[in-house]
């Protein structure tokens, strides 16, 4: 009596697995590496091609009803997948304003995104740590223009381990780094 499942199934459920347990990691674990966040961080996606990977899987069982079943569960799974990162892309969507250089090799990273549905915008600043595969970024502050007095208006480095933050009001947020690890020591949230 032969096993129930192909060998073919079982690589591409083991592959399914492995897709899904990324998704999960990189959906609960912020990380500050580059390289993960900006490369890896699609849990949604990686959910989507782990459930098509069990279906393809699935056309292997034998019994008709398992193989149904499963084809059926994973098509449910995979579709809510879909929609809801599509849903979560089109809400939380952050475009690149651009970088302000600071001492070599920190630069803030500016990125803009839309304030729930109206039309008021969020901005967002990162710090990012340049050092090729290990390069990182964290988050520093965002500023939601609401209130056009707690706008962003300007990032200056004022020495080779601190910067300030200016809003539209004139009211500065200093930040300095953690001299061994480079980290921001403090972030700030107005309106956000």
């Amino acid at each position: 009596m032969g096993s129930p499942m192909p060998a073919r199934s079982l690589v591409l459920l083991i592959a399914a697995l492995l897709l899904g347990g990324l998704a999960a990691f990189v959906y609960v674990q912020d990380s500050s590496l580059v390289l993960l966040r900006e490369h890896l961080n699609h849990p949604f996606a990686f959910s989507v091609l782990a459930c098509t990977l069990v279906v393809l899987a699935a056309l292997g069982l034998r019994w008709k009803w398992l193989r149904a079943l499963v084809i059926i569960l994973a098509g449910l799974a995979g579709s809510g997948a879909l929609l809801i990162g599509l849903f979560l892309a089109a809400l939380g969507s952050q475009e690149d304003i651009g970088f302000v250089d600071g001492p070599d090799p920190y630069r803030v990273r500016l990125q803009q995104s839309m304030a729930g549905l109206g039309p008021d915008s969020i901005t967002w600043l990162s710090l990012r740590r340049d050092d090729g595969l290990l390069s990182r970024e964290w988050h520093v502050a965002c500023f939601n223009g609401d209130d056009p007095a707690d706008a962003y208006e300007s990032v200056r480095w004022t020495g080779t381990s601190s910067f300030e933050i200016r809003v539209n009001d004139e009211r500065t947020f200093p930040v300095s780094l953690d001299p061994a690890s480079g980290r921001p020591k403090t972030t700030v949230a107005v309106n956000c």
